[in-house]
């Protein structure tokens, strides 16, 4: 497995990192979840980046978020994602997350932000 250097992936893609990094993850995760005509999406689409996939007994959405910031200056984003997610796609019952950024310790403690995002998707899904 290959470590990015995010900083390489801006310049690279300097046009709008952002929606490279959505592309990435697209790949991903139709990759993943063996999308291999790809999957049906809405420009601006509400809380996730595509309609979400049925596979077994889940119904799966995903988001992607490419961040200049700590992740936990994004817990409101993300909790709202997740009650949008849940609203206007009542049958999901996970959302996978990719971002570019990941969660710091508090002198080895889980981060707040995180415990907080995932009780409230037990709560919501």
């Amino acid at each position: 497995m290959i470590k990015p250097n995010w900083d390489t992936f801006k310049a690279k893609f300097n046009e709008n990192p952002q929606s490279n990094f959505e592309w990435f993850c697209y790949l991903l995760f139709c990759e993943e979840f063996k999308q291999d005509k790809g999957i049906f999406r809405y420009k601006n689409q509400s809380a996730i980046e595509t309609n979400p996939v049925e596979i077994g007994n889940e119904v799966i959405g995903w988001q992607a978020k490419f961040y200049e910031t700590p992740l936990s200056n994004h817990k409101e984003e993300i909790s709202e994602t997740l009650e949008k997610a849940k609203r206007n796609y009542p049958r999901i019952t996970k959302i996978i997350f990719y971002t570019n950024q990941e969660w710091g310790q508090n002198k080895g403690q889980e981060p707040k932000g995180l415990n907080e995002i995932e009780k409230k998707q037990k709560n919501l899904i």
